[in-house]
């Protein structure tokens, strides 16, 4: 009797006999090599030799295609998958709604692995069929999120904050159906949170409460993830902004991984019950926007680091000759005039050498800060090198203007606070420079240096003036 059983012919007859699609194809290529009677009359076609010149994907529909990758990676996983789908028709052009079950065949002898497919009609079941459009609408929903992550995912890689945080703030509130969604920060009082994007109706809030009042202020307080399905259940924190802009629930979750940097919140005009799905996306989208940041943070680390003096803080020599450009060109275009001092320190080399190298970085920390306080509050200084500074004065009124800086320069670096055992005094020689209408950055830089010269001529701690070219 097991021999019967096992005879090819009685599996043959089985397959030829169910009511179910079943299908045979090739692994790699999808080609399809057997389908049995039924499957012929389930897609509308006229024999087995019609299914034969066709592949597995001429089967599906564009929804029924939307669980492809949940099919591919079942079988890459364990071989073996299982859902719905839908099928066409070839004759009629319907839409046909199954339930497939489809597994990887490794054949006994050599030769590429099958794949099984078996299908069953759920026209005629209503309970299958909503179970169906559940799956199918999931499925086009996470096909949809997924879309909206990497066109998130590719602006967080190149795009400006402002950018990133408009672009987060929509992908929210239509990805989880919501009617607002914004992204704030805790102000530098703590008092409130800025909020620095958001999406929805106008009037678009500016702040929010920090702490107990406000949802992302708790959110914000507690570094947590804060979901309110009804603001007439919430005794956490105050309600009273939710009231006044007619929202009823919604959801704050924190952006930052070791660091709290802000958060994410969406609201809703009503009660709702959020998903587990919700919560996925909405943490998604907060990671999308934190690597943003991250990488934000880093470049104007990297960009402040290749701009400034390492010991001293001070803008080195590229991002002074920036400045110089962008004085020169807005004294240009206003009528006005800038001025550029140039600072050599006088016998630099003896008082380091004397001082000792951790004393002598230290005293030019010292006076850099002294540079600093001496100037006006808009004025960049800015280190050229060893013993080198330089100011640029940006609209500055006159020559007169000029030389008090140079002064108030002087006296500042000669000047020792007597409660400081490590304030050192220098000297040095200053070269003033003022623009004309005609002056070039480059000509300026020069008359500058030629000044500077001039005042080491006449002995330590003097300032000269450029002529006029």
């Amino acid at each position: 009797m097991e021999s019967d059983a096992m005879d090819p012919s009685v599996f043959r007859s089985v397959v030829a006999r169910s009511p179910d699609l079943v299908m045979l194809s090739e692994f790699v290529s999808g080609r399809v090599l057997y389908l049995n009677p039924a499957g012929v009359r389930l897609v509308g076609l006229e024999d087995l030799d019609d299914a034969c010149t066709r592949h597995t994907a001429d089967f599906v529909t564009a929804v029924g295609a939307l669980s492809n990758a949940e099919l591919e990676a079942g079988l890459a996983g364990c071989g073996d998958w299982s859902g719905f789908s839908e099928v066409n028709n070839f004759r009629t052009g319907e839409a046909i709604p199954v339930t497939i079950a489809v597994y990887v065949l490794v054949r006994d002898t050599a030769g590429p692995a099958l794949i099984v497919t078996t299908a069953r009609d759920h026209r005629h079941s209503r309970q299958q069929e909503q179970r169906l459009e559940q799956a199918l609408e999931a499925a086009a929903q996470r096909a949809c999120e997924q879309q909206s992550l990497a066109a998130l995912s590719e602006l967080a890689v190149g795009s400006d904050l402002d950018t990133v945080l408009t672009a987060a703030t929509a992908a929210a509130a239509a990805m989880v159906g919501m009617e607002c969604s914004s992204v704030s920060r805790i102000a530098a009082d703590g008092e409130t949170l800025n909020v620095l994007a958001y999406t929805g109706p106008a009037p678009a809030p500016t702040t929010l409460g920090s702490g107990a009042a406000s949802q992302a202020g708790y959110a914000w307080a507690t570094g947590s993830i804060v979901v309110c399905p009804d603001r007439a259940d919430e005794t956490r924190f105050a309600t009273t902004g939710m009231v006044a802009r007619g929202l009823q629930s919604g959801i704050s979750l924190p952006i930052g991984e070791d660091i709290l940097w802000g958060v994410l919140t969406t609201h809703s005009t009503s009660v709702r019950c959020y998903t587990q799905r919700d919560l996925s996306f909405l943490a998604a989208v907060a990671a999308v926007v934190s690597a943003a940041i991250r990488r934000i943070e880093l470049e104007a680390r990297l960009r402040h680091q290749s701009l400034h003096d390492p010991l001293t803080g001070l803008p080195n020599r590229v991002l002074a000759f920036e400045r110089i450009d962008a004085a020169l060109g807005g004294a240009h275009a206003a009528g006005s005039r800038c001025a550029l001092l140039l600072i050599d320190l006088d016998d630099f080399k003896t008082i380091n050498d004397s001082l000792g190298h951790n004393a002598g970085d230290s005293a030019l920390i010292g006076l850099a800060q002294r540079l600093t306080a001496a100037v006006r509050p808009d004025d960049t200084v800015a280190r050229l090198g060893g013993d080198e500074f330089v100011v640029v004065c940006a609209d500055i009124d006159n020559l007169e203007a000029a030389i008090d800086i140079a002064t108030r320069i002087n006296t500042a670096i000669t000047s020792v606070d007597a409660g400081d055992a490590g304030s050192v005094s220098f000297s040095a020689s200053i070269g003033v420079a003022i623009s004309d209408e005609s002056s070039t950055p480059d000509d300026l830089i020069r008359r500058a240096d030629q000044a500077m010269y001039s005042a080491k001529a006449l002995g330590p701690g003097q300032y000269s003036v450029s002529d006029v070219a």
